[in-house]
């Protein structure tokens, strides 16, 4: 994301998202309320609200903030930014943590606090890239293929345990009613496989970054997508720390004066998902690379915990992935920095 410390916001415009609506508040940079209004969440919704906005602020500059809300706030974060506004997507998470001790709650409420939040950290504000609707697309392919694997192995998993362990009537009267269900869905993990090489096949930067971060010993070819969609194709806003912290698998210090010393751990505010894809990511590097497999087994005779070793390995891999696609390099299980001892 951008910071732009140059700009001074003369209005802020706070969107609390739903379903069916988006509720507006307005924030001049004293933090005197201007206005708050409710508009549908279709394309109408947004043309009200811009010539709304509009006849309040005039041309003056102003910065829209608005929490990521998945799939409800898309079409209006995609009209904001077809229309050049200056457009701010801020976590949730970060925007109940600093309102501090907040009372009540209610859309008109939220919508004010949010552009509050964009006020008391407008020399913090960080304008979101304009967005990609190819690597949309992409984030969409792979949920969806997400989820349909997710229900093939739900229906595999118990007929194969039923065979083993259960009794063959049950076994044979449960695999002919459910044979169409599993045939269905592979056939949509199939099809959706092909349409991501298809969307693949039209980008350039993407397929020679994929095989890349691909050539990373226990960087497969799904983990190396997700981390495309998350990075927006290893973009310059995105390092190896910064990606770490994001997945959790960076240690941050925990200390205070001069008795408190926790040492250092991962935070919990992280990437629950992404950091799981790369818990297999380390499984698959330990046996594929020697080097990763020694320092397991190092740290282990060391006394470490095992899952202190497992994230240490997640880090390294990261960090693996970000140097091979930024030298333009693939990685090389010998390779040796020039400044190595």
């Amino acid at each position: 994301m951008n910071q732009n410390y140059s700009i001074s916001y003369a209005f802020f415009v706070g969107i609390d998202m739903s379903k069916e609506k988006f509720d507006v508040g307005i924030l001049n940079s004293n933090g005197e309320k201007i206005a708050h209004k409710v508009f549908k969440n279709n394309y109408l919704g947004f043309e009200d609200c811009l010539i709304w906005i509009k006849s309040l602020v005039g041309d003056e500059q102003t910065i829209f903030v608005m929490e990521h809300t998945g799939l409800f706030s898309r079409l209006l974060w995609f009209f904001l930014q077809d229309n050049s506004c200056s457009l701010w997507m801020e976590s949730g998470f970060e925007v109940k943590r600093g309102m501090g001790l907040a009372k009540g709650k209610n859309d008109k409420k939220d919508s004010y606090r949010i552009a509050e939040h964009a006020l008391n950290r407008r020399h913090k504000i960080k304008i979101t890239p304009n967005y990609d609707e190819d690597l949309v697309l992409l984030h969409d392919l792979l949920s969806n293929r997400n989820r349909l694997v997710t229900d093939l192995n739900r229906l595999e998993t118990p007929l194969a345990e039923m065979k083993k362990h259960g009794n063959k009537r049950s076994y044979e009267a449960l695999v002919k009613v459910n044979a169409s269900a599993i045939k269905g869905l592979k056939i949509s993990i199939k099809e959706i496989e092909e349409a991501i090489n298809e969307l693949i096949s039209t980008q350039e930067e993407w397929q020679k970054n994929i095989e890349l971060a691909s050539s990373v010993k226990g960087i497969g070819k799904w983990t190396c997508l997700w981390i495309l969609v998350y990075t927006r194709n290893f973009s310059k806003e995105f390092n190896s720390r910064n990606f770490a912290s994001m997945a959790g698998v960076a240690p941050f210090e925990s200390s205070s004066g001069s008795s408190v010393r926790n040492g250092s751990h991962n935070s919990h505010f992280s990437h629950k998902f992404l950091k799981g894809i790369l818990h297999t990511a380390a499984m698959a590097a330990i046996r594929f690379n020697p080097a990763m497999k020694e320092y397991k087994e190092r740290k282990k005779k060391e006394g470490k915990k095992g899952f202190l070793v497992m994230n240490n390995i997640k880090n390294k891999i990261l960090h693996q992935v970000f140097a091979v696609v930024r030298s333009g390099e693939m990685f090389k299980l010998d390779y040796k920095h020039p400044m190595a001892a």
